[in-house]
């Protein structure tokens, strides 16, 4: 009779459930108030992948902050989020606890991404409206 519950594919597909956008941008990740420019190569309401340009050693569940500042905008986004693996340059995070305003512009940055047909202002966008 097979075991009941969730296997290890079961957990990694739940882990994938939000939707991954590409997104091309620049970004800082702090850690131990030390400041290191990162790129982001995608990013969901979950997480990021990033991929920092000089090396860094971020042990696993290690604390760390995530600041986007949009183009053409005002708004950045201060994203509190864990270290889950590292390889090399190549940094995957998972969001902690983000403020309802940044969580509002992060479902936007990737509403926004999924269905870009080139024609939206993502500033526009961005704004809370009136």
């Amino acid at each position: 009779m097979p075991a009941r519950g969730r296997n290890r594919d079961d957990s990694m597909n739940e882990r994938r459930r939000a939707n991954r956008v590409d997104f091309d941008g620049e970004a800082t990740l702090v850690f131990q108030q030390d400041n290191h420019p990162v790129s982001l190569d995608d990013i969901s309401v979950m997480g990021a992948r990033l991929n920092s340009s000089t090396p860094l050693t971020l042990p696993a569940a290690s604390p760390v902050i995530l600041t986007i500042t949009l183009e053409d905008s005002d708004i950045t986004l201060t994203l509190p989020a864990k270290v889950q693996r590292q390889q090399g340059r190549d940094i995957g995070i998972m969001f902690d606890r983000p403020s309802v305003d940044d969580m509002q512009h992060l479902r936007r940055i990737v509403m926004l991404h999924q269905g870009d047909d080139g024609e939206d202002d993502p500033a526009t966008l961005l704004t809370p409206e009136s």
